[in-house]
Parts: structure tokens; C-alpha cells; sequence
């Protein structure tokens, strides 16, 4: 598994916020976008973003189905964004002189998170369609299909899956916020079919299956236009060579 630990460039970028004035409203930073990727704003405007981007609490960050995007909040938490994908940070509160604070998102699609400062001590949470999913001190993927949520839990304390539970009386007494799915051991996921059914039991990722997941998150590499030019010319030369002189 040692594709989780690829993404550790992103802390690099943790120096943007020490040399920039941060706006009252900014939480955190584009650190890298690939292609479509959109702020749909409180006031439903629509805004391309890259890297360098401002990250603002309760904005909606979007991609298309070539888009990806990945960001880094002022704790060091940072997040990947896959194709066909939002996120919305609700709720982002830290305090950097004890590290402490909280952090709530809303997710469709895929995404990866790879706990900051505030993940330490509070657990963040990941609220899709069916589940929320709380992950400490780690790293983590949420994928959501249809009504499904599936949460692989890759490194760290521990990760729980809740189902919301909307029929209380599917579950009867069982359906509270106590009623979870708790994994403490990396490589496993759990997944929620709908948001009235019972989390499943933790089952252990295969490493094809990581990789597949890795694979989505990360953008696809363009070759160079350079490249079908130069590769062009040594046949060119060599048909040169070879024509006769008259």
C-alpha cells in the first residue's frame, strides 16, 4: 500500500499560508486542479478554479468527468477530489495555538482525506447521501454511488460509518447514533447500501482494487505535443537520406 503515501507532496504547500494574509473566510488552498473544476459560490455563480485557488467555507468544489482537484486546508488536512465529484466544507474551525477544532464535509462521488492537525483529536466527517463517515487521525476514501457509500479506511486511529437512518423503524432501537461500523485496522472498507440500511462488516481491500481507486484520483498524464513531432522527424530525415540525388 505504499501508493497512500504518494500524495504526501501536498504538505509542501503548507508554506503558502504562512507567506500570504489569509482572508477571513478563506479555510484553505487549491494545491493542485486538473482540468474542469468549479466553486459554485453561495450566489450560484459558477467559477473555474486552479491551483492557488482560495477555499471558502460552504462554497461547493465540482468536477466534471475529467476534472480533479486537490486542497489543503490552514491544519494541514488535505483532500483529493476524483472525477464526477463535490465536496462542501460546512464546518471548518481550528485553532493553531492548540491544535484543536473541528471538521465536517458533505461528499458525492470520490474523495480522499488525509487528516490535518484537527483530525488528531476530533474525528472528521464525511457526510454522504446514506452514512457519515468520521475518520481520526488518517487517511481515508468515501465513495458514494447512487444511494451506496463506501469507505475505505487506509491509515491511522480508526474510522466509523454511521448510516443516517431516516426510517427509524428499520433498524427499531438499533437505529441511533450509536449504531455504527468501526474499523481500527488499515486496508478495510465498509459499505451503506441506502441510508436505512445496516453498515456491513469491515472487508479487506485487495491491492488491485487500491490501485483502481488510486488510479481515479489521480490525473492522467498528457504527452507533451512536442513529442508526435519529434518523434516524426528522424523518418523524415531518413526518407531525405535515402532519396537519390538527380
Amino acid at each position: 500500500m505504499k501508493a497512500i503515501y504518494k500524495f504526501s507532496f501536498l504538505f509542501l504547500v503548507v508554506s503558502f499560508f504562512t507567506n500570504h494574509a489569509l482572508t477571513q473566510e478563506q479555510i484553505g488552498v487549491a494545491s493542485a486542479v486538473n482540468k474542469n473544476t468549479t466553486d459554485l459560490t453561495l450566489e450560484q455563480e459558477r467559477k473555474l478554479i486552479d491551483a492557488g485557488y482560495e477555499i471558502i467555507q460552504n462554497h461547493t468544489i465540482e468536477t466534471d468527468g475529467i476534472g480533479r482537484a486537490q486542497m489543503l486546508l490552514l491544519d494541514g488536512t488535505a483532500f483529493s477530489v476524483g472525477p464526477n465529484s463535490s465536496v462542501v466544507l460546512d464546518k471548518f474551525i481550528y485553532n493553531p495555538e492548540t491544535a484543536e477544532g473541528s471538521l465536517e464535509v458533505t461528499a458525492r462521488g470520490i474523495l480522499r482525506i488525509v487528516g490535518g492537525k484537527v483530525t488528531k483529536k476530533k474525528p472528521a466527517l464525511i457526510r454522504t447521501n446514506s452514512a457519515t463517515v468520521g475518520i481520526r487521525g488518517g487517511i481515508g476514501i468515501v465513495q458514494t454511488n447512487g444511494s451506496q457509500t463506501n469507505a475505505t479506511f487506509l491509515y491511522g486511529t480508526e474510522m466509523t460509518v454511521t448510516p443516517n437512518c431516516v426510517d427509524l423503524d428499520t433498524f427499531g432501537d438499533q437505529c441511533s447514533p450509536d449504531f455504527a461500523t468501526t474499523v481500527t485496522e488499515p486496508g478495510f472498507s465498509v459499505s451503506v447500501e441506502s441510508e436505512d440500511s445496516e453498515p456491513s462488516e469491515p472487508v479487506q481491500v485487495t491491492e488491485e482494487s487500491l490501485d483502481a481507486i488510486q488510479e481515479e484520483l489521480e490525473a492522467p498524464e498528457e504527452a507533451p505535443e512536442e513529442e508526435s513531432a519529434t518523434e516524426e522527424t528522424p523518418a523524415e530525415e531518413t526518407q531525405e537520406e535515402e532519396t537519390p540525388e538527380e
